[in-house]
């Protein structure tokens, strides 16, 4: 066991600055390696095709699925811990980098060789092979993620990202200069994490000593903790890609391929939602620990700001579902990729929310009770695709996904209202669609024209009407800066 600190020992809130810092500088690198992506997944789509980019999904979606094991929770619970004062940071990074050491290796080859037995495609399988090592250097990356989510300090994390995807652009445009064949793309996708090991690991070390101690009964302590987070992140990534892997079951590599498209393009959306939720971790479980609440509070508006940015992308996205398959695939992907993509994005959606209000429950120390909806909504999302999938392909695990995430956000919704008093922010959605409606007016009438501008023009004005008449508007910012300049 670690040492505890004294019972009197508080751990200082981080700064609201700091967490504004976070987001910020998270959001912009984020948004510089989108645009790098971007391209990077027009490039590679245009191609191969959907069928040679449906090879590419099903090798990409079956080890994603492992990708839960690459951290087993256990970065959750050390800043829990830190947090709470019941821990020393470097020790616990310490003992984690032993056990990632231990099971890279062995969880890499378990998944190759699980995918080898599933898949007969010889180009599927030499890429299953490559995208292992991307998963060894995954296991290696978390490691070093407790130490930025402790202090909020992601500058390293988001250089990483930006010059990760950038690296990524620029092999595919190699690649696609020099006709090349699709197992090099797969090769690609190793150059993120690469870069992530190098870039991550030296700031990590800059503020702490991240060599690797192995003290197994600690370790023993840190995975007992971590069981209820560990099965929630398996069943989570189990979630999350059972769609893309069951439809490759079912269906063919040409409607994998749309659906492996339409969800990356929708669910880039979400990487709002996701650095949003890094950069308050740590501040929504300090606070549950201190003031139930102000837990709930700052619960609700958390939610208020994810469903500020969800309902124009499920709204203007809906509308702009064939224009943008079009812009990053060719004609080929258009007549399947149009319905399947606009599904997507309401999936996406709702998965801002759904997102938020399981930080909330993990927050709040009902892992189980995640745990548990997890593997509920899991169950019925892989009933629905084995009905859906085989039948009508890449749109049945579109609308498979809508349910199972709307099921989700609800049952969340209910449980923390019960134990927490949340309450879902009704009055704030029904505001919202003003904004909203002026953005999809101004998407119609503009309808024709190039969809990059289309998507400029719809969120400027969705911007604008907020501030003018809220619910975020100019005068409710300025409070809120001069509320944070004198806390």
């Amino acid at each position: 066991m670690t040492e505890p600190t004294a019972p009197d020992a508080v751990v200082p809130s981080v700064p609201l600055t700091r967490m504004a810092h976070a987001f910020s500088i998270q959001l912009i690198c984020r948004a510089l390696g989108m645009l790098a992506s971007v391209v990077s997944v027009a490039m590679t789509a245009r191609y191969l095709g959907p069928g040679r980019y449906g090879q590419l999904s099903i090798a990409v979606l079956f080890i994603a699925m492992w990708t839960s094991l690459a951290d087993l929770g256990i970065a959750t619970v050390i800043v829990r811990r830190v947090t709470s004062g019941r821990g020393d940071l470097e020790r616990l990074v310490r003992i984690n980098s032993g056990l990632a050491l231990i099971y890279c290796i062995p969880l890499a080859a378990l998944a190759a060789l699980s995918g080898l037995l599933v898949y007969r495609d010889a180009d599927v399988r030499v890429m299953l092979v490559v995208l292992s090592g991307a998963l060894l250097m995954q296991t290696m990356v978390t490691r070093f993620e407790p130490v930025f989510l402790a202090t909020v300090r992601f500058s390293a994390v988001a250089i990483s990202d930006v010059a990760g995807r950038l690296g990524t652009l620029g092999m595919v445009a190699w690649l696609v200069a020099t006709r090349a064949d699709v197992i090099w793309f797969a090769v690609a996708q190793l150059i993120p994490p690469a870069l992530q090991v190098l870039i991550q690991g030296t700031a990590a070390m800059r503020h702490i000593s991240v060599r690797p101690i192995f003290a197994p009964r600690e370790a023993a302590d840190l995975l007992r903790e971590s069981l209820p987070l560990t099965g929630f992140l398996v069943v989570g990534l189990m979630y999350c890609r059972a769609d893309g892997v069951i439809l490759s079951l079912l269906s063919t590599h040409a409607e994998v391929g749309v659906y492996g498209l339409a969800f990356t393009i929708a669910f880039n959306t979400i990487v709002v939602s996701l650095i949003f939720l890094k950069s308050t971790l740590s501040t929504g479980t300090e606070l549950f620990a201190r003031d139930v609440a102000a837990f709930a509070g700052f619960l609700r508006r958390s939610v208020e700001l994810m469903y500020f940015v969800a309902i124009p992308v499920a709204a203007v996205g809906v509308l702009l579902a064939g224009p943008l398959i079009a812009l990053f695939g060719d004609k080929a992907f258009v007549t399947r990729g149009t319905p399947t993509l606009a599904l997507l994005f309401v999936a996406a959606a709702l998965r801002f929310v759904g997102g938020t209000l399981g930080q909330g429950l993990v927050a709040a120390h009902y892992q189980q009770v995640l745990l548990w909806l997890t593997v509920a909504t899991l169950a019925l999302n892989v009933t629905l695709n084995l009905a859906l999938a085989g039948r009508y392909g890449a749109l049945g695990p579109a609308v498979a996904l809508v349910c199972t995430e709307a099921f989700n956000m609800a049952i969340s919704s209910w449980w923390l209202r019960r134990r927490c008093g949340y309450r879902t922010p009704v009055r704030f959605v029904l505001r919202l669609l003003v904004p909203t409606g002026v953005s999809v007016a101004v998407t119609l009438s503009l309808s024709g024209h190039n969809v990059v501008f289309i998507l400029v023009a719809a969120a400027a004005a969705y911007l604008a009407t907020s501030a003018a008449f809220g619910p975020l508007s100019w005068s409710s910012l300025v409070a809120l800066r001069q509320k944070q300049a004198t806390a």
